[in-house]
Formats: structure tokens, C-alpha cells, sequence
């Protein structure tokens, strides 16, 4: 997918995990378990942060189509959180970037692997 900027590419990534988490969280209930709610859903980006909060469309995401919009009416309803995490303690680029073998072993071990 192509994006006009990075907050847009977090954006959507947000919308996407959102959608994964609300499908764990039904599977979870349906298992008789009691998910923790909120769920705290990380990112990196503070734009992308703040667009997912604030309820008011701004002329900067008319572009952003409107089923990206599902994790604003997820933290709305209190069944996400999104929180915010520094880039140097972000896990996930384990999965989405070449990492040097110092941050290679860093993640590992704060994933407990």
C-alpha cells in the first residue's frame, strides 16, 4: 500500500492491528477468557498517536479512507488504548527491519527468546 507520509503508514497500521486485536479479544471470550481491557496497541509515531484520539477529522486525513477510521471507534469504546513507545524499544522491528546483532540480542531477550 502506498501512503502519502510515515504518520499515514502508522495510521493504517493501527487500523489493521486494531481489527487483529478485536478478533483475538472475540476469540478469547468465546474460549471463556477475560481479556484485559483496554488493550495497550504501541506505536512509535506521536501523529499518528494523536490522530487515532482525537475525534475530529482533520483536513490533513480526508485523504485516509474511512475504514482506517475502525481504531478511533475502538479507543472510543475503551477496547484499545493506544500508547505510545519510543522507537529504541519498539519489538516489532524485529520483524520489519535489518537489525544489527546488539538490537538483534536487545529485542530477543526483552521478548524472552
Amino acid at each position: 500500500m502506498v501512503s502519502w507520509s510515515s504518520t499515514e503508514s502508522e495510521y493504517r497500521a493501527m487500523a489493521n492491528m486494531t481489527c487483529e486485536l478485536v478478533w483475538i479479544r472475540n476469540l478469547f471470550t468465546v474460549l471463556g477468557l477475560t481479556p484485559e481491557c483496554p488493550i495497550r496497541l504501541y506505536c512509535d509515531n506521536h501523529a499518528a498517536i494523536h490522530i487515532v484520539e482525537n475525534p475530529v477529522f482533520h483536513k490533513c486525513t480526508k485523504h485516509i479512507k474511512v475504514d482506517c477510521h475502525v481504531a478511533r471507534q475502538k479507543i472510543e469504546k475503551k477496547i484499545v488504548k493506544a500508547q505510545h513507545v519510543s522507537s529504541g524499544h519498539q519489538l516489532a522491528d524485529l520483524l520489519t527491519k535489518s537489525l544489527g546483532k546488539l538490537r538483534f540480542d536487545f529485542i530477543c531477550d526483552r521478548l524472552g527468546m
